[in-house]
């Protein structure tokens, strides 16, 4: 049986309302009684994605975030949201067989909890179509949701790159990001660390993608969702854009490492 991703309530000041929350004991799966699981490596080759940051009202975000970790600022009271997905010909978790597979991330971005990464971000949703990818990041506490129908496509369009991307599932985590991107300029390639953080009962996780050769080019990008939904509950809105940081990247080869402390 699989864990939803947004299962734990929280109060506004203003009143009491169910809002988005990836974090709780239970989808931990009884992992706080275990060890932590061994550091766990993932290899991503010939990759695409798609990363957007936009702003919100801190207030929106209150709660999301536990103890321990510090959401950057953007201004007085504003939090930024960062939205990611991306598509690799190759994944290979933990040695195992490569195959295509896909992610899609939102989080809240941090004042690096360890000083270090390029950006870091604290986990609210994961999903991706990797059987094998889900699976191994559950052992340690990441609810990560399971869609095997995940759709990523860069299609030609008149002037530009069109670019969709959709999250399938029950109405708390269907989303869809579409907008035009353009191929990064030659020769702009940079290393980028990218960490990712999570804490459950399990512990505290950390998922640290160092790539060697990070390229980078424009995007003009929107995520959209049902106001209905925990996701649109938190945004306050159906279409969300992002207006500090909005770029298609490619990479050819990229290593995430997953640990886990107590």
């Amino acid at each position: 049986m699989e864990t939803s991703l947004f299962s734990i309530s929280r109060r506004f000041a203003r009143g009491a309302r169910l809002v988005l929350l990836i974090a709780a004991a239970s989808v931990a799966i009884g992992a706080a009684a275990q060890p932590a699981p061994a550091p766990l490596t993932v290899v991503f080759d010939d990759c695409s994605e798609f990363a957007g940051l936009g702003s919100l009202p801190a207030v929106q975000i209150q709660g999301l975030v536990p103890a321990g970790y510090t959401p950057a600022s953007f201004g007085p009271g504003v939090a930024g949201l960062v939205a990611r997905a991306a598509r690799c010909e190759r994944v290979s978790v933990g040695g195992g067989p490569a195959e295509r597979g896909t992610v899609s991330q939102i989080g809240v971005n941090l004042v690096s909890p360890d000083g270090t990464g390029d950006i870091n971000n604290y986990a609210l949703l994961y999903v991706t179509d990797s059987l094998r990818l889900a699976e191994r990041l559950r052992r340690f506490g990441l609810p990560a949701r399971l869609d095997p129908k995940m759709i990523y496509e860069v299609n030609p369009a008149a002037a530009s790159l069109e670019l969709f991307i959709q999250v399938h599932g029950v109405a708390d985590v269907s989303h869809f990001l579409h907008g035009s991107v353009g191929d990064p300029p030659p020769g702009g390639e940079s290393p980028f660390l990218a960490n990712w953080w999570f804490t459950s009962a399990a512990g505290r996780m950390r998922m640290s993608t160092q790539i060697p050769a990070f390229a980078a080019g424009p995007a003009d990008v929107a995520l959209y969702t049902s106001r209905a939904s925990e996701l649109g509950s938190v945004l306050g809105m159906n279409r969300f854009v992002f207006p500090l940081l909005s770029l298609r990247g490619k990479f050819s080869h990229a290593v995430m490492t997953v640990t886990s402390s107590q």
